[in-house]
């Protein structure tokens, strides 16, 4: 008998989702992930300053603002022709590796144990299912260290303040590099910090993921979706140092090729917007929101590389460096973001390694007339694109596709779910009242709709699960 379930929202992840479930024989056959918030940051920066991007892209996001601080200096970057030193590029990336640390750590504990842990000792938390099967000894000292790992995540923060000012919505992040010098006090403070972070990482994170997954080991046959995985790269291509994680690359039927950004269309068939230039191109593109239009069911559009729906984030790039080999589904990516939290706290460490004390990154820039440019960078969760363009030395155009929005996309005119729907086809869902393993399978992607999604809806209630 066929059951429809709508979770509303989806708990324990960035932002808003609704999800729209269709099971058959308790089989999951039909998906529609909603992204049911509209923000319209880009249409906020026409006509402003194009220096105001960095800081004003960052209030996207409280979890996530440092990428995009990154992906707006470097579309300023590529506009204005500015080639920054490398200790500027460097402390940038640091900075970066700060938020990466605090990211991974925070949803793993916070967002994605719960689904496997009974944490008795949280009387705020709670959980739609009653599926946990670790022995009780494992399950108390994973349950300890999801309270532990908040320190852990505070003290990633600690470490992006000392060069950028605060955390989140950071300072230092900005054309050229970074807004500060590097004392040798600010490199000795973060580097201790993170052997701490380190530690805690190998002795504790990774270790509870491999546990967690020994006691579901059918999550690694859950969630896999369409398999096709992208990065524009990850600490690339440094003059001296080379590539100390990825290069751009896309990967469809286990066939590795280059990237190529000429490739990125970005559809809204079924998302809650009109296309006024027709482009698809993410540098043309201009879309007006419109909820009343017809099929449409989420403000997340639908970008595609090459024709395809792709996966982005820690998983596709351990898969595409060769880190990882295991496979792709919902326990992979769960692996793999602990696994990617030692490889981000490694490349931090030769980074800071390499930082000249006292270096001056800093010069007065001057805005064009006219320019256009695009920043390119894998972040915590993927992916992510800001194109600019700029007239009269003011932006008139601004777009941006974050990680998921290429994760959480709407389907498209060619019949393509988006990668997270895709991701549940198929799945077995023991009861339906209880539907644990939806909450599961989308947890392991890492959503943010804050940044998918670019005026709440009146008339919902705070959260529903409905089965009809």
């Amino acid at each position: 008998m066929s059951k429809r379930i709508v979770i509303n929202p989806l708990t324990r992840i960035s932002g808003f989702m609704e999800i729209d479930v269709m099971i058959d024989q308790n089989r999951v056959v039909d998906v529609k992930t909603k992204g049911n918030l509209f923000r319209g940051f880009e249409q906020m920066l026409v006509g402003r300053s194009p220096f105001d991007a960095v800081y004003f892209t960052q209030r996207i996001c409280g979890i996530c603002s440092a990428a995009h601080s990154m992906a707006s200096s470097l579309a300023l970057e590529d506009a204005l022709h500015i080639e920054p030193m490398e200790q500027g590029r460097y402390l940038r990336d640091i900075i970066h590796c700060c938020e990466y640390l605090q990211n991974h750590i925070r949803h793993f504990y916070q967002y994605t144990v719960p689904d496997f842990v009974k944490i008795e000792q949280n009387t705020l938390l709670q959980t739609d299912h009653e599926d946990f099967r670790l022995p009780k000894t494992l399950n108390d000292r994973i349950a300890q260290h999801y309270f532990d790992s908040l320190q852990y995540s505070r003290l990633a923060h600690e470490m992006l303040a000392v060069l950028g000012g605060k955390a989140p919505h950071n300072h230092g992040v900005f054309i050229g590099g970074v807004t500060t010098q590097a004392t040798a006090e600010k490199v000795v403070h973060i580097d201790s910090v993170l052997e701490k972070i380190t530690q805690f990482i190998n002795e504790k994170m990774i270790p509870d993921a491999y546990d967690i997954a020994q006691f579901y080991p059918e999550y690694f046959y859950l969630g896999g979706g369409y398999g096709n995985l992208l990065t524009y790269g990850a600490f690339n291509d440094y003059k001296e140092l080379g590539t100390l994680y990825v290069n751009p690359l896309v990967s469809t039927n286990e066939t590795v090729e280059p990237f190529d950004e000429t490739k990125i269309v970005e559809k809204i068939d079924y998302a809650y917007f009109t296309s006024i230039t027709n482009s698809g191109q993410p540098s043309e593109e201009v879309t007006e929101p419109n909820m009343d239009k017809e099929k449409a069911y989420s403000w997340v559009k639908a970008p595609r590389y090459n024709g395809l729906p792709f996966e982005v984030g820690p998983l596709a790039r351990l898969q595409l460096s060769g880190l990882y080999t295991n496979g792709i589904s919902a326990m992979d990516r769960t692996i793999a973001r602990a696994l990617e939290a030692k490889k981000i706290a490694e490349v931090m460490k030769t980074l800071l390694q390499q930082i000249i004390p006292g270096v001056d990154v800093q010069k007065k820039y001057e805005l064009p007339e006219a320019a256009s440019g695009r920043g390119l960078v894998d972040t915590t969760r993927g992916a992510l694109g800001h194109w600019l363009k700029i007239k009269d030395k003011k932006i008139s155009f601004y777009q941006i596709i974050t990680p998921s929005t290429w994760d959480f996309s709407t389907r498209d005119d060619r019949g393509f779910r988006g990668t997270a729907e895709q991701a549940l086809i198929g799945t077995p869902i023991e009861n339906p009242d209880k539907p644990a393993e939806i909450g599961r399978i989308l947890r392991s992607f890492d959503p943010c709709m804050s940044c998918a999604t670019h005026v709440y809806r009146p008339g919902k209630q705070v959260k529903t699960i409905k089965v009809y």
